[in-house]
């Protein structure tokens, strides 16, 4: 009985990467699956390689569509097809340029069979290799490893489910399928945990190219433009989340602008690469032209509120923007050299963290000492001027608006 299901979307890829995908694919140690291989609009001779490498072999259906949409209707396209076959009981995903090693479908199905009945999605180790299939070893890769095994609450600060997976048919139905390219893993994963939980398979189970010709994330990376459209997709996933489950923004950050000038925007992207993603952006244009808010408005992200105060005041426009301040912490933006690091917000919202823990809630994180790296609490005075690069409890902040005036 057939009962495992894989999908592999194919739009332009190199013939030699695409035969060792495929054959990584046809020559597992498992061999009851279906394997659906989705032409997005490929040209001819990509289906010709598909053609000859699969001849023969009736695990494979091959699906032609005619115009190219994308890897998430793509997917689609594969998974409803596969939906109709009632022996299938497990779905994953492969792409064309990926290498998978003889156990991958095996021990990731038998991680889902051995598991709880609530355990829906198993996932593995993967190696990080070059376009020539040499690994890399950098401190970035290594950490991931000794980092994946995360519970799934985890997911919604970071994607580390990577690319090798399984889950289960029945938890599938349950969602709709792949969208918001190109985080379409991210998104399913975010969506599909809501309804099952995981489990995590210790063994390295295939290899995935970082930067082949026609990888997707390496364009993203080579892209200013590419990587902002990620960065939205990215953030409206978690956000889109974190509103399913009821969980409100934590911090409020305040930025007055008064043009749309490179330091600007410069600085509006270092807030946007921040870790820490549970806060939302209130700018404040105080140009008289709506400079700033035309240039950067096309810098897009969920979580970003546009004001307009013409010839505003520093101050004033800090008032206007916590009139939006709903949140228990508030932070005022774009002087000094804040943020230092894209987890510079991270560390301020976990020291208040262990703050409350030790009973000084009432105590308000000071400015980042850059140079030490450190964070230390004190108590703000009613009588100080709202300052840049500080972590405010919003009601404390409130008060000190109003004695200043």
């Amino acid at each position: 009985m057939k009962d495992v299901g894989i999908v592999m979307p194919v739009y332009k890829q190199d013939p030699a990467y695409l035969e060792l995908a495929l054959r990584s694919i046809l020559e597992q140690s498992y061999n009851n699956y279906y394997f659906v291989i989705v032409s997005d609009g490929a040209p001819p001779d990509t289906v010709s390689v598909i053609k000859d490498v699969t001849k023969g072999d009736e695990r494979i259906h091959l699906i032609l569509k005619e115009k190219n949409e994308g890897v998430a209707k793509t997917l689609n396209v594969g998974f409803d097809y596969l939906m109709n076959f009632e022996e299938i009981k497990y779905f994953t995903w492969v792409s064309s340029d990926n290498v998978y090693y003889p156990t991958f479908i095996e021990k990731l199905k038998n991680a889902l069979v051995k598991a709880p009945e609530d355990v829906g999605l198993s996932f593995s180790n993967f190696l990080h290799v070059d376009h020539n299939r040499v690994p890399l070893d950098g401190p970035e890769y290594k950490n991931f490893y000794k980092y994946q095994n995360q519970p799934k609450e985890n997911l919604l600060d970071v994607c580390f489910i990577g690319v090798s997976f399984m889950y289960k048919k029945e938890v599938a139905a349950t969602i709709e399928g792949y969208r918001l390219e190109p985080v379409e893993d991210y998104d399913y994963w975010l969506r599909l945990t809501e309804q099952c939980e995981i489990t995590f398979v210790p063994h390295v189970l295939m290899e995935y190219r970082t930067n082949s010709p026609q990888s997707i994330s390496a364009q993203l990376r080579n892209s200013k433009t590419q990587h902002r459209r990620w960065r939205y997709a990215f953030k409206l996933a978690q956000q889109e989340a974190r509103n399913r489950r009821g969980i409100p923004f934590k911090l409020t950050v305040i930025y007055p602008v008064q043009d749309g000038s490179k330091s600007t925007i410069e600085k509006l992207e270092l807030l946007l690469e921040q870790y820490f993603s549970n806060y939302k952006l209130i700018i404040i244009d105080s140009s008289l032209d709506r400079s700033a808010i035309n240039v950067l408005q096309h810098i897009e992200d969920p979580r970003v509120k546009f004001l307009e105060s013409p010839g505003a005041s520093e101050k004033e426009a800090i008032t206007i923007g916590l009139r939006e301040a709903d949140t228990p912490f508030t932070l005022i933006y774009g002087k000094g050299v804040f943020p230092s690091t894209s987890s510079v917000l991270q560390s301020l919202m976990l020291c208040y963290n262990q703050y409350i823990e030790q009973g000084l809630e009432k105590t308000i994180i000071s400015t980042i000492d850059i140079s030490g790296g450190n964070i230390s609490p004190r108590t703000v005075l009613l009588e100080e001027e709202p300052a840049f690069g500080q972590l405010y409890q919003t009601e404390r902040l409130i008060e000190i608006i109003k004695y200043s005036k």
